[in-house]
């Protein structure tokens, strides 16, 4: 073979393992770059244009990755959306910021974020989210100027179930944009649309009536060009770097898993990745070698000439862009969901090279390049690579752990030991043992599988056999306190509030310290109307966790109704610390406030709450009881007769009785309080009870 040949054969092979050789394009390094982070939750990077999907309707996203920077192999490190947006927020591994998990944990203030390092930069902050599982409560706010976690505008308990949609978060993005865009600003905007249940609006469901997933990715496509159209209207797009992240993918019926967070193949860590600035980066540009989630960090920081903290375990990406570094990145991977929610194996496992090894009871080992779907495990085959990578898995956990405790609620000594064995508490331990004692989730997709048709059930009201799957998926697994609380929920919709309180008694007494089960508990106990129960779960809660949000609410709440208001207060105010944007809470406290005589403070906020909610009923029918209490009876009287007029409903004729009774005119009392008990939906409610003895004590007055 000619020397000539040779060359172009070594060529060849060069590009085929590294992805097209180009020259090294220009970056210019720019200090007063706006920085605009877009994260779409749930989204792979094979569904979408630019990575080549053929079904997707994705002109934005294609847009910017031909102005931009394309990441063709960007890994998530965990396929859950708390993790792995703190892991973009600090450019470090969930072993060292030690979020595991969705819901019970939060990142801690000894972690710098982007949006702290920014701030003190000099840039305006502020983040616009979609999910309750980035909700400010779990710390994942620390930095922000604006953090808009608003789901719901009546919701004081918020759920897993609360979001809002791509357009909701755009309407609440647009006039902080409107009134900052000439400020050099940090915007993070998180679209969740993508996650399931798969409900695109009409026009979208119409389109991708058979793909709805493709139809989620498409509304918050749409979404993604209508802020790019604002910044293109303020003329600032070119004075903006933009990033867009996927937080982690979604499992498609791949290896059976539906949803994510299960396993750690593929389909829920490849996401895409995508940086734009017509200033700074070039465009049409493509990076092969493998980049993850972390080094998004340090990449926005390099390029905006800010030092990156020495915390940080990501690298900057800017040399892959460049040209100038082609090795892959080796990325270590997680998903602890197995075990904090059914009591089965974390999985654990490193992307080195063209192997991807998952530690688990029966150990995984893909060779990504030659089978990239992951079809064909290794493990034995390959004995040597296996326990390389496992002996480098164990030293990246060494060194990329933190050793001080996890922010997380108490653990019990029992869930210690249990830990502990698996390598989970103590850092560099986890080389150890992962998790032989319990169920390799791969045993356990079935009973997954079972749950979710029941979850799915559930969602299409057919309650029944919702029930009989979560029945029997809690029978195969008796030791998994999240079985317990799905069948306690789903009584509950049923309004089978005995047995619902029944089997969540059950579970406290067998998780005596399940954080899960204790919050459920509480809320059916104030459901059945419980109090002293309530307020004993309220206790131990607050003693597991005592920044727990529901705990400090709902023991409030308890106190309130035994008339205990400067308890109540109390409660009140903790929760306020951590929620201070939720409007039901902050109506409890001027009330308890104007139960208190503090009646200057008490009208001060209900004045503050009618001007940002001026169409809020609530809002009045709280106000006429205060000037009830404050003996202002014509003020009362104005209120409510103005609240009935124009919002009818139970909640209104009730207030409107109660007080034309307390006024003694019991003639229009007893009239406003049939309709009342004409139109309530309630049953057997402690209100309608007291509702009906009251009409029976007025109808004999009248008489009389």
């Amino acid at each position: 073979m000619s020397q000539r040949k040779t060359l172009a054969v070594l060529a060849l092979s060069l590009t085929l393992s590294l992805g097209p050789v180009y020259a090294h394009p220009e970056i210019k390094r720019t200090s007063d770059l706006n920085v605009l982070l877009v994260t779409l939750d749930t989204t792979r990077a094979d569904h979408i244009g630019c990575y080549g999907y053929l079904k997707a309707k994705t002109p934005n996203l294609d847009q910017l990755a031909r102005n931009g920077v394309k990441f063709v192999n960007a890994y998530a490190q965990a396929p859950l959306t708390l993790p792995s947006h703190s892991s973009i927020m600090t450019g470090t591994y969930p072993l060292y910021h030690q979020v595991h998990d969705n819901g019970y944990y939060y990142l801690g203030s000894e972690n710098q974020t982007l949006a702290e390092i920014l701030k003190k930069n000099g840039y305006k902050t502020a983040a616009f989210v979609s999910s309750f599982t980035v909700d400010s409560r779990f710390g994942i706010g620390q930095g922000f100027d604006v953090y808009d976690d608003k789901f719901l505008e009546d919701e004081v308990l918020k759920s897993f179930r609360s979001e809002r949609k791509a357009d909701q978060v755009f309407a609440s993005f647009s006039p902080w944009f409107d009134k900052n865009y000439n400020q050099k600003f940090c915007c993070w905007v998180h679209l969740y649309d993508p996650h399931l249940p798969y409900d695109p609006p009409p026009l979208f469901k119409q389109q991708f009536y058979d793909h709805p997933y493709d139809g989620e990715i498409a509304f918050a496509d749409f979404y993604l060009g209508k802020i790019i159209a604002k910044l293109k209207e303020k003329n600032i797009l070119g004075n903006t770097l933009i990033v867009i992240a996927g937080d982690h993918g979604e499992a498609l019926g791949e290896k059976r898993e539906l949803d994510h967070g299960f396993f750690l193949y593929e389909d829920t860590l490849r996401v895409p990745l995508i940086f734009c600035s017509p200033r700074a980066l070039p465009a049409e540009a493509v990076v092969y070698p493998r980049a993850r989630l972390i080094d998004v960090l340090p990449t926005i920081l390099d390029l905006i000439k800010i030092p990156v903290p020495k915390e940080a375990q990501g690298t900057t990406l800017l040399p892959y862009i460049s040209g100038q570094k082609k090795e892959p990145l080796t990325s270590y991977i997680e998903t602890y969901f197995p075990l904090e929610n059914f009591g089965w194996s974390p999985l654990l496992g490193l992307v080195d090279g063209d192997w991807k090894y998952i530690q688990a009871p029966r150990p995984e080992l893909y060779n990504l390049r030659s089978d990239p779907q992951e079809g064909n495990n290794l493990f034995e085959r390959e004995k040597n690579v296996a326990n390389d990578e496992a002996r480098k898995l164990a030293d990246v956990i060494k060194k990329y752990s933190r050793n001080n405790p996890q922010k997380k609620r108490t653990l019990t000594l029992e869930e210690e030991e249990r830990l502990r064995s698996l390598g989970y508490i103590g850092g560099s331990a986890a080389s150890k043992a992962s998790g032989q004692s319990l169920s390799d989730p791969k045993d356990k997709i079935g009973d997954y599988i079972l749950y979710f048709r029941g979850n799915l059930m559930e969602t299409e009201g057919q309650f029944e056999k919702a029930a009989e799957c979560y029945r029997e998926v809690n029978r195969r697994n008796p030791e998994a306190p999240w079985f317990y609380v799905n069948l306690g929920m789903l009584d509950m919709k049923m309004n089978k509030v005995a047995d619902a309180v029944q089997i969540l008694e059950q579970a406290r007494a067998k998780f005596p310290d399940s954080l899960m089960v204790l919050s459920r508990l509480l809320t059916f106990y104030l459901r059945a109307e419980r109090w002293d129960d309530g307020f004993a779960i309220g206790q131990a809660i607050l003693k597991l966790d005592p920044r727990n949000f529901d705990g400090l609410f709902l023991s409030g709440s308890i106190k309130a109704k035994m008339g205990k208001w400067e308890e109540a207060l109390l409660y009140y105010q903790k929760a306020l610390d951590i929620e201070p944007e939720n409007k039901i809470l902050r109506q409890r406290r001027a009330y308890a406030l104007a139960a208190l005589g503090r009646s200057k403070e008490a009208l001060d906020l209900y004045s503050q709450l009618k001007k940002e909610y001026p169409a809020d009923v609530s809002i009045d029918l709280e106000l006429g009881q205060v000037y009830e209490l404050l003996g202002n009876q014509v003020k009362a009287r104005e209120i409510l007769s103005l609240a009935v007029q124009r919002h009818p409903s139970p909640d209104t004729y009730y207030a409107y009785a109660i007080h034309l009774g307390k006024s003694g005119e019991l003639k229009e009392a007893v009239r406003w309080l049939n309709k009342y008990l004409e139109t309530t939906p309630e049953v057997n409610t402690l209100r309608k009870t007291k509702a009906q003895e009251t009409l029976a004590q007025w109808e004999k007055s009248l008489k009389d």
